[in-house]
């Protein structure tokens, strides 16, 4: 498929290997932007982040039947990004450096979730913005502003119990055999790296599952849990 192709099959499939195709294709595009407005004050990777969220836009946007083509209408898009960092160049100001990575955190996060069609799991944040996975939990905590359930007792069901220390331990080594959409439940079953303990239904809502999917997870989790011990 030509870019054209790809671009429409995405806006029908939002496939997210589509969309790592079409970044990488374009990723030209957003450095020159990054490496233009980098100057300005504003981190590199909170500029990304805009140049990022901008693409998404352009792709949900585009218009074939305008006969413009997409590469076109991605730097009208990306002139947004232009916009936010001469703002803040004219205004010399630059928020506090929490603040930054707070916002920072909130585009990549938004646009982690739009690539994969869920919430993202703490790992997967991790990696995509480079911090270790408690500066994650940490960041998570702070913008959700909820006490975390890190500590407290709990089953693979999410009920309360006394889960003696040797347990921890294992659940926490499962965690890094997981895949994704299953860390996502691991974390809010467990309130693992600052997620909110969920009910299965809620759970199920975040990654476009339904309830009994998120119930076998967690069996198939519990049953581990035990052939490890």
């Amino acid at each position: 498929m030509d870019d054209k192709e790809q671009v429409l099959e995405w806006q029908k499939t939002k496939d997210p290997m589509l969309f790592a195709n079409l970044s990488i294709r374009y990723r030209p595009i957003i450095n020159s932007v990054v490496n233009k407005f980098k100057t300005t004050g504003l981190p590199p990777a909170t500029l990304r982040a805009h140049a990022t969220t901008q693409m998404i836009k352009a792709l949900e946007s585009y218009d074939p039947d305008q006969n413009t083509q997409f590469s076109t209408h991605l730097w009208n898009n990306l002139q947004k990004v232009q916009r936010v960092a001469s703002e803040s160049l004219m205004s010399g100001h630059v928020p506090e450096n929490r603040n930054l990575q707070r916002a920072t955190f909130t585009n990549i996060k938004e646009n982690l979730t739009e690539r994969l069609g869920r919430e993202p799991a703490v790992d997967e944040l991790s990696e995509e913005m480079h911090w270790n996975r408690k500066e994650v939990g940490r960041m998570l905590s702070e913008m959700k502003g909820e006490v975390t359930a890190s500590e407290a007792p709990f089953d693979f069901y999410g009920n309360a119990s006394v889960t003696p220390h040797h347990d921890k331990e294992l659940a926490d080594y499962l965690y890094t055999e997981l895949s994704g959409p299953q860390k996502v439940i691991f974390e809010h079953t467990f309130g693992y790296g600052g997620k909110p303990i969920l009910n299965n239904k809620e759970i199920a809502e975040k990654l476009h599952k339904n309830e009994m999917w998120i119930h076998r997870q967690k069996q198939s989790m519990s049953q581990r849990i035990q052939e490890m011990r």
